[in-house]
């Protein structure tokens, strides 16, 4: 997965320091931190400054898919994928909802976005558990997940229909994490992810929390994206292929 340093950053989305990048009038990416935008890059926060809701509608009218990336560290950003603005709401209930620790007469809305369309293969073999064992074997990881992180206080909102690349968005007073989920029925750390899910990953706040023997002894480990890229081996089951262009 793509990282740039800051200038980098700069050239490849054309210059400029505000967090939607735009030159010439057309919105080119985003570059936003996770400590303003939590929820991001589904979700964003726009301020009251009157550059940034100009630039905000303006990426809502494009509707075209721009290059996002977050902050990873000091002059480091990773690509997080495409994403194109759906609607934007200025809708006090929505911003009361959306905010986080940002005070209320600071935001003007609050920017939905959508990721580009991703290819969504299904792995089988005579190996795998049954579709109907999978469901109940995912569902049973949720729910421990869940479960987990309720006791030590957090608040849990599912994002599993959201196509955002992580399950649970998991929040507390001090910290925002976002969980992708993955069950097994045996003690083996053995999972897969999708590409929309490992480009996710580069978001700090995501983690992956992978329950093991999930429908009769579950047992429960949580890795960042470093820990997960060090820890397994990512072998490629199958590949999108379309006609060279020339």
């Amino acid at each position: 997965m793509k990282t740039l340093t800051t200038d980098e950053l700069a050239q490849e989305l054309s210059g400029g320091d505000s967090y939607i990048r735009t030159k010439n009038n057309v919105v080119k990416g985003l570059a936003v931190t996770t400590e303003k935008n939590p929820e991001a890059p589904e979700i964003i926060v726009v301020g009251t400054g009157v550059r940034i809701i100009a630039n905000a509608k303006l990426f809502l009218e494009q509707q075209q898919f721009v290059p996002v990336y977050v902050k990873q560290a000091v002059n480091s950003w990773r690509y997080l994928g495409n994403y194109k603005a759906e609607r934007y709401s200025q809708d006090p209930e929505v911003i009361e909802k959306h905010r986080k620790h940002r005070p209320f007469g600071s935001i003007d809305g609050i920017l939905f976005l959508s990721s580009s369309d991703e290819l969504i293969v299904d792995i089988s073999a005579p190996s795998f558990p049954d579709v109907e064992t999978r469901k109940k074997i995912e569902l049973a990881a949720i729910q421990y997940v869940t479960a987990h992180y309720e006791e030590m206080g957090y608040s849990i909102t599912d994002r599993q229909k959201d196509n955002c690349g992580y399950d649970l968005l998991s929040e507390s007073a001090d910290e925002t994490l976002k969980i992708e989920v993955k069950g097994t029925s045996t003690a083996e750390k053995r999972f897969f992810i999708s590409r929309n899910e490992r480009s996710k990953s580069a978001d700090p706040l995501w983690r992956l929390a992978i329950v093991t023997s999930a429908l009769n002894n579950p047992s429960l480990e949580i890795f960042n994206s470093s820990e997960m890229e060090k820890l397994f081996t990512f072998d490629a089951l199958c590949w999108e292929c379309t006609v060279e262009k020339t």
